[in-house]
């Protein structure tokens, strides 16, 4: 998880989003069951604006929405406040398995979690890594409640974060074979900038990168 600035709302959410709340709301006093149609709140347009948010990624585990399949996920959840079904700032991209598996509100409120896009957001404060493992940083409530929410330490995301962890030890291992090479004791800054681009926003599970270098003292 790493910090979202939410852009402008979407022409499409802004030209129907009254519309829309009120037809749902209409049906939901009939069937309270009701859900919202996914056609409206995760058409392409508002679809295409999350993904350039979150650089192609889950908002929660970082993973690539190339790569996996992603949702609209409704931060209060519909079931809590329907009136929010299309909310823009409620609107947040998800992978399927982030958006499926996460516990509900009464189990886990997301009052007491990591919100990705709160504007003095700093997951690094309350989330590490040991290797591949996420970690809450010194025990952080927030982010145990976190992981605990929307499963950050399942297998499948242990397995992925483990497949870039290899992508930067080899590339770590091709620096070092250049440096005794070359008889040099450090990298230089073309070396260190390719392992800093590891974290990059654009790059997947760039907060466990961030740690990663913090060990590497780049």
């Amino acid at each position: 998880m790493i910090p979202i600035k939410r852009l402008p709302l979407p022409d499409v959410l802004a030209r129907n989003e009254e519309r829309w709340r009120s037809t749902f709301l209409e049906q939901r006093a009939k069937d309270a069951q009701k859900r919202p149609s996914s056609r409206q709140y995760a058409h392409p347009d508002i679809v295409s604006t999350l993904e350039t948010m979150s650089h192609h990624k889950c908002f929660y585990c970082e993973q690539s929405t190339k790569q996996t399949r992603r949702e609209v996920d409704h931060y209060i959840e519909v079931a809590e406040d329907p009136t929010r079904a299309f909310t823009w700032t409620n609107l947040y991209l998800s992978c399927w398995e982030c958006n499926h598996e996460k516990q509900p509100h009464r189990a886990v409120p997301v009052t007491d979690c990591l919100d990705p896009c709160a504007p003095d957001a700093r997951p690094s404060a309350h989330l590490m890594f040991d290797d591949e493992l996420i970690r809450a940083r010194e025990g952080s409530a927030q982010g145990l409640a976190t992981i605990k929410k929307y499963k950050l330490d399942r297998l499948d995301l242990d397995h992925k974060r483990l497949k870039q962890l290899q992508l930067f030890n080899k590339a770590l291992g091709r620096i070092k074979d250049a440096m005794i090479a070359d008889g040099r004791k450090q990298m230089n800054e073309n070396e260190k900038a390719l392992l800093r681009s590891f974290r990059d926003p654009d790059f997947p599970f760039s907060l466990m990168f961030s740690v990663v270098l913090e060990q590497h003292r780049l």
